[in-house]
């Protein structure tokens, strides 16, 4: 079969789909290269104009010149066009964080930005763009400050359609804050009320929405913990983590703190497991980033009190070992994590804890006589040094013994108990005992 000319070829395949090129470019986090693409064809008056405008100005928003974005879509930003007027709505918003990030002095320019962009939001809104209305409300709230702005624009939004889900969710946020803010001046009664509306809002805009959305369930874990209902705080702070696009486990992680620091360990554990069950290294990550990790793994160990039992043991050794794998320095925490990890037949892993509580005190003769009496009667390998465990767990044991009166009473007991304990281990070592016998 003949071929056709190369340029013949060409032709007949058509131009290459630059906006395509450009908008792959843009997902791929190549937003400069496409910005120079588009513009280029701009300038050209290549391709569509609306359309080159539009993706241009999103690379260039994403570029981080959302100023550049707005000269873009100057032309374009009538009151009929909803997807530039969304679009230049995005662009002052982005400005108007850009400033914001630049401190205080900036604080004004910021919040002219925002107004802005709540403005074509609302122009938006008015030429059909339905979810506008609720975005605008959105930044009235949480840039602006004007929660009475935002709830206004949420019970116009109810009046056209009371099951409206937009709406729905942006009176349950305006209502959070004004809970928030009569509880702050002490009117318990009217937060209470707040509170509460603010619970049946949410709930009904979750309903709506579809149970997709992350933001209803991230206001009523909040709600839930102030009312103090920790198991509906604990559930929805996982919600939340389910639906964002990628897990986030601070919200459940500050509340385990919490309920630590409040000594409940029932939802405390609760929210740990909710984070290991999805990604333990979620929960290892949370407390690497802390300024004290083995501060704050210890203190988070406590709450596997209520899992110390047969049936969630496992759970007790994930959470420990999501801890664990944060590299905290002390001994006992691993110590712990090897007994927890015995108890529920994870030897190996048993034996790697008690490695790490023998690193940090390699002449602790309870760890000693612990870590040699899993090789010995578990593991059944290394028997030579088991024994030679053994024997350093009396050796020290002894030499503490020896001046008791330096020793609490404390001290004393554990040093006994290691004493006997490696020594009758270190007999049946002898022996060809090698089944324990509890």
């Amino acid at each position: 079969m003949p071929c056709l000319p190369l340029l013949l070829a060409l032709t007949l395949l058509g131009p290459p789909d630059k906006l395509a090129d450009a908008r792959a470019q843009i997902d791929a986090g190549q937003a400069h290269a496409a910005a120079n693409t588009l513009a280029s064809m701009l300038k050209d008056k290549e391709g569509d104009e609306h359309a080159v405008r539009m993706l241009l100005a999103e690379a260039q928003i994403a570029d981080g010149a959302p100023d550049r974005a707005l000269l873009t879509l100057e032309p374009l930003a009538n009151n009929t066009d909803a997807p530039a007027l969304r679009l230049m709505a995005r662009a002052f918003r982005a400005n108007g964080d850009r400033l914001a990030a630049q401190g205080a002095r900036h604080s004004d320019d910021a919040a002219s930005m925002y107004e802005q962009a709540a403005d074509y939001l609302g122009r938006a809104a008015a030429a059909g763009d339905a979810s506008a209305a609720s975005e605008a409300g959105f930044i009235e709230l949480y840039q602006l400050g004007d929660a009475p702005a935002a709830r206004a624009r949420a019970e116009a939004l109810l009046a056209k359609d009371p099951a409206s889900g937009e709406g729905l969710l942006l009176r349950g946020c305006a209502l959070v804050n004004a809970a928030w803010t009569a509880d702050k001046a002490g009117d318990a009664a009217a937060a209470k009320d707040l509170h509460d509306k603010a619970v049946a809002d949410l709930l009904a805009a979750d309903t709506a929405l579809g149970g997709k959305r992350p933001e209803p369930v991230f206001q009523l874990a909040w709600l839930y913990e102030q009312s103090g209902d920790a198991g509906k705080a604990v559930q929805a702070a996982a919600d939340w983590c389910d639906r964002l696009p990628q897990k986030d486990a601070s919200r459940l992680y500050q509340l385990a703190r919490r309920y630590v620091g409040e000594r409940r360990w029932g939802p405390a554990s609760n929210a740990l497991l909710a984070i290991t069950k999805r990604d333990p290294a979620l929960l290892t990550n949370l407390v690497k980033a802390e300024s004290d990790p083995t501060k704050v793994a210890v203190s988070l160990s406590w709450a596997i009190q209520p899992l110390m039992d047969a049936q969630r043991g496992r759970d007790a050794r994930d959470i420990l070992a999501a801890l664990c794998a944060a590299g905290p320095q002390d001994a006992d925490l691993w110590n712990n994590y090897g007994l927890v990890a015995r108890d529920t037949q994870a030897f190996e892993e048993s034996w790697r804890a008690y490695e790490q509580a023998l690193a940090l005190r390699p002449d602790d003769a309870n760890l000693l006589n612990d870590g040699a009496v899993l090789l010995h009667y578990y593991l059944h390998r290394d028997y030579d040094k088991a024994q030679a465990m053994y024997e350093k767990a009396i050796e020290v044991s002894t030499t503490l013994l020896a001046t008791p009166d330096k020793l609490s009473p404390e001290q004393k007991a554990a040093a006994e108990k290691a004493k006997k304990e490696a020594t009758d281990n270190l007999a049946n070592l002898a022996k060809g005992v090698k089944e324990w016998k509890g």
